[in-house]
């Protein structure tokens, strides 16, 4: 996964986190391997990601950001590397890491979005809040997903104090995201593995820095076309009785997160809400 690969006040610091949610993650990535208009307008772009690898996008002034998100409302606008706004009330965000092919992201009403690709490198995108919240309830309704490569449909995030990149798998592609495993768990009628890795010296939300990935799989892959509802709390509790607990700063923001990294082709159209 990589390292939404995601501050400075609460909307950019959760901006950043967006963007670097992805950079390749070698280490997890080894182990099973981690936008455009607002009001509907596509993107088409060469795009590039890895899902749980720690993808970090390049640091990129905040008035540099919202002038990439204002500009992209124009539709068919070339995104470099990042781009982020708001969307019927959703904060939204894309980042890639400039390889070659394509990615075609477009936000839907509500907290729908849709994304389309082929593309040889590791991007992410997705559609969620400006923060996060250890207690957060969401719903969402996965209505098509195919990813041919390497990739995942997440719940993802950030924390700070200390820095610490989350994920809830709910879906994956070619291989199925894993770690050094640190137990199991049932959460919303289903069951999931708990995952962690270390992150040395690689991108993140603040830079290059080493810090810890924590993430819950699930045993087998969600329904598409149903409505799934993530009780964060309840991974959050699980996480920190398995020893591994998040940090105390939730202000990154926290996304429904479709990501794609190692070469793949795929299509998502996911919406979520929150319970």
């Amino acid at each position: 996964m990589c390292a939404i690969g995601f501050g400075v006040n609460s909307l950019v610091l959760s901006l950043l986190i967006n963007c670097k949610y992805f950079m390749k993650k070698q280490s997890l990535r080894s182990k099973a391997s981690h936008k455009v208009a607002l009001g509907a307008a596509v993107v088409a772009i060469a795009v590039g990601t890895t899902i749980l690898s720690s993808c970090k996008k390049e640091s990129v002034a905040e008035s540099e950001q919202l002038t990439l998100a204002k500009n992209s409302s124009k539709g068919g606008a070339e995104v470099q590397s990042y781009q982020s706004g708001t969307n019927n009330g959703y904060f939204w965000s894309l980042w890639k890491d400039d390889q070659s092919g394509y990615v075609t992201y477009t936000n839907g009403s509500g907290g729908n979005y849709s994304v389309s690709w082929n593309y040889t490198g590791n991007f992410t995108c997705g559609k969620g809040w400006s923060n996060g919240s250890p207690t957060r309830k969401i719903g969402y309704n996965c209505g098509a997903y195919t990813c041919n490569g390497g990739g995942v449909l997440a719940y993802y995030g950030w924390t700070r104090s200390p820095l610490i990149e989350y994920y809830v798998n709910e879906k994956w592609g070619s291989s199925r995201p894993t770690g050094e495993k640190k137990g199991s768990f049932w959460s919303d009628d289903a069951q999931y593995d708990i995952y962690t890795a270390m992150r040395y010296n690689a991108p993140s939300i603040d830079g290059t820095q080493t810090f810890r990935q924590i993430f819950s799989t699930r045993t087998s892959q969600a329904p598409t076309g149903q409505n799934k509802v993530i009780t964060f709390g309840n991974h959050a509790y699980a996480w920190q009785q398995a020893g591994l607990s998040l940090g105390s700063d939730f202000s990154p923001a926290a996304i429904l997160l479709t990501e794609a990294y190692g070469g793949s082709n795929g299509y998502v159209n996911a919406t979520v809400w929150q319970q």
